[in-house]
């Protein structure tokens, strides 16, 4: 009985002990902070809702950068039955933006980013509508994320 109160110890202090961090977590915080606002110029309806529930923007006035955003999306083809029927779709969503300084209206960083998702075709036209929107707002926030993070790093440099 000793032992095995020893041993649940011991793994206990190396799993407190081993020191794990991400190196690239992105917090509400860490956006609250930036004080940047974005503006998405160009995108569909999902887009755009997606963008706006992720980033959450302040006042307009308050902010120090403006970000303009255009979304683009694709979708292709990744598996195709014999019969010429497709089996599974790819999902890829560009992200262009610029970060512009308000002080000085000038463009601190340009550049974009990039995310992608997959989903299964099934027989029912809903469940496909339901699971490809689906797939599209992870492609969007995976690519607002590396966004979000970027920018961060450009801003605090």
């Amino acid at each position: 009985m000793l032992k095995k109160i020893i041993n649940v110890l011991l793994i206990c202090q190396i799993l407190i002990s081993c020191g794990f961090t991400p190196a690239l977590k992105v917090t509400e915080n860490s956006q609250s902070d930036l004080k940047v606002y974005y503006e998405v110029i160009n995108g569909s309806y999902v887009a755009k809702d997606t963008l706006r529930n992720y980033f959450k923007n302040s006042n307009k006035n308050e902010v120090d950068y403006i970000s303009n955003v255009e979304v683009i999306e694709t979708e292709s083809a990744v598996n195709i039955d014999s019969n010429g029927s497709v089996l599974e779709y790819k999902i890829e969503i560009l992200i262009k933006y610029e970060v512009i300084n308000i002080k000085n209206q000038n463009s601190i960083h340009k550049s974009q980013s990039r995310g992608f998702a997959n989903y299964d075709v099934s027989s029912s036209e809903y469940n496909n509508n339901l699971v490809k929107n689906e797939a599209l707002k992870t492609a969007i926030i995976e690519a607002a994320q590396l966004m979000s993070i970027m920018i961060q790093s450009k801003i605090s440099e």
